[in-house]
């Protein structure tokens, strides 16, 4: 049996989140089923995004909504390997269980150079963000000027990136 560590929502916030807003708790999971695997997170995400989904979406006492890359620890799912590594939606926890049916399955042949953390950012949901908002709803062209009002962020520095390369 596996002991997962989780942040959990102890009250909604109002302007920026304090620590007292959450709550570190420990979740005993259950043995795995068939076709269940265990993952253990590596790289967690805090994204802009979390605070309105949080007020609307979540109760008080739910694990903090996020996106995470993590290393699956155990397997009964033959479509999964131990090792392999996955983007999911589990929360800001240590340990998680999954069917396997919401689970990115980040490449065997990704470059050790590259951090997997890149999974969460530029080659994640903000890069993809930045890609298909620049090309396909700008339609930007070359020779075009391009204004990027929150360059600093996840989604607008990759924006930013993709026009300067044309």
């Amino acid at each position: 049996m596996v002991t997962a560590k989780a942040w959990v929502l102890k009250k909604h916030f109002e302007g920026f989140p304090k620590n007292s807003d959450f709550e570190l708790k420990k979740i005993e999971l259950p043995d795995l089923k068939d076709g269940e695997l265990l993952l253990e997170s590596v790289f967690l995400s805090v994204d802009p995004y979390m605070r309105p989904y949080s007020q609307r979406d979540m109760k008080e006492g739910d694990i903090m909504i996020g996106t995470q890359v993590a290393r699956i620890v155990e397997s009964k799912n033959p479509a999964f390997k131990v090792g392999a590594f996955v983007v999911a939606g589990s929360g800001w926890r240590t340990h998680s269980i999954s069917s396997g049916k919401d689970l990115q399955l980040l490449p065997s042949s990704w470059p050790e150079s590259l951090p997997r953390s890149l999974a969460l950012g530029t080659v994640g949901m903000p890069g993809l963000t930045a890609y298909f908002g620049l090309l396909e709803v700008c339609k930007m062209k070359p020779g075009d000027t391009v204004l990027v009002n929150a360059a600093a962020g996840a989604v607008g520095s990759v924006v930013g990136q993709l026009a300067k390369i044309g």
